[in-house]
């Protein structure tokens, strides 16, 4: 699996489970936490990563934040909830060099860790990225180039999930989807447009917006497939053009769904200073 594509399933996760933190100045989460105390890091690892090895994890457990070949622009991505390329004012080696990260609270936090909200989670993990790599940001709206995604006149070419039978019987049937990401692989069910719109997005590194209209209770399924001639030429996220990257023909072909070039107003984050850590 790629990287870019591996940063893409990381960015799911870290929707779902309460990780993602905000800077010092986006004061949402961080005036809630303030309110109460939150837990301290007792303990915390920043080791560079050995070459060799292209694995990528990250997990935020009760007691443990652990990022494993990681780099400080992946952490600022989760911490704000934004896209990496999204990220401005940092300088190359955040986006670039690797390392292996564990922070852990001391046993008694552990329990308080367990009833944390998400804007308490974003407090701990902001304050690990001030402490030990300085860093001062705030997110930002700009508008940015984006690629709209909408319906071709003809219709799309995928199918809704149908209604669960237990529905017939009255009883409310369960929700969910899952998903199936890789180099040359898109494949879903029970997947909505906004998440299609968003894994699309980080093949070609813009955000992509869906205007297709389409909502289905039960999401829909979705089965696209690209070569790696279509894989290599859709690495330019088109900021020098406003033609669509030749990988979305194969979503055209295989979806039903066409790309045009637009611009919209996005959140961002500007980085005003970091600084490297020292490893320990």
């Amino acid at each position: 699996m790629c990287l870019r594509l591996m940063r893409a399933l990381l960015f799911v996760v870290f929707l779902v489970v309460p990780v993602a933190g905000f800077s010092l100045r986006a004061q949402e989460p961080v005036a809630a936490a303030q309110t109460r105390a939150l837990p301290v890091w007792d303990v915390v690892s920043i080791k560079p990563h050995k070459p060799g090895d292209d694995d990528v994890s990250e997990r935020f457990s009760p007691a443990i934040y652990s990022g494993r070949n990681v780099t400080f622009k992946m952490l600022i991505s989760q911490a704000y909830g934004v896209k990496e390329w999204l990220i401005f004012g940092v300088p190359s080696w955040v986006g670039s060099q690797r390392w292996d990260i564990e922070a852990k609270v001391s046993e008694p936090d552990m329990k308080v860790m367990r009833k944390l909200s998400r804007d308490d989670r974003r407090a701990m993990l902001i304050t690990l990225l001030r402490d030990h790599v300085g860093l001062v940001a705030h997110k930002e709206s700009k508008v940015q180039p984006v690629f709209e995604m909408t319906a071709l006149p003809e219709g799309v070419k995928f199918k809704a999930v149908p209604a669960p039978s237990s529905a017939e019987s009255g009883e409310k049937p369960s929700q969910g989807s899952q998903m199936t990401v890789d180099d040359g692989l898109i494949s879903g069910r029970g997947v909505t447009m906004t998440t299609l719109a968003d894994t699309l997005s980080y093949r070609v590194e813009r955000n992509i917006v869906d205007r297709t209209g389409l909502k289905s209770e039960y999401g829909y399924i979705i089965d696209l497939h690209w070569t790696p001639e279509e894989r290599d030429k859709g690495n330019d996220n088109g900021s020098g053009t406003d033609a669509p990257p030749p990988f979305f023909e194969a979503v055209r072909e295989q979806l039903g769904l066409k790309m045009v070039p637009g611009k919209a107003e996005v959140p961002t984050v500007v980085v005003e200073h970091i600084q490297q850590p020292d490893a320990n």
